[in-house]
């Protein structure tokens, strides 16, 4: 008996690293060392850092390794959404019987 043709196998798209070069949800979370639900946060809103999945598997993201090549690097450190508006300034309380003057805003 003969083995198999490869070049006519149905299965001859797949890259040699089989299924191990695929990433889903949860091993890109191990990857980055955070929870599935985050990485779903993230993708849903569309972090620039973070590429789009290259397909789907059994209804899941899935990407290639080759997509995720230095990822750690192109993450935007802390949280990913808003930055805030302006310098919050601390002021510390005046000693208590201290008043302190009121300014009035600009007239107009």
């Amino acid at each position: 008996m003969t083995p198999p043709d490869t070049a006519a196998s149905p299965d001859s798209h797949i890259p040699a690293g089989g299924l191990d070069d695929l990433y889903d949800i949860a091993r890109l979370a191990a990857r980055l060392n955070v929870e599935n639900a985050t990485i779903r946060v993230w993708l849903s809103r569309k972090v620039p850092w973070l590429p789009p999945p290259d397909g789907r598997l059994n209804g899941g993201a899935v990407w290639r390794a080759s997509t995720l090549e230095h990822i750690e690097e192109r993450r935007a450190p802390g949280r990913p959404g808003r930055k805030p508006r302006g310098v919050m300034v601390h002021v510390p309380t005046p000693p208590h019987g201290v008043r302190l003057t009121q300014i009035a805003p600009p007239s107009e």
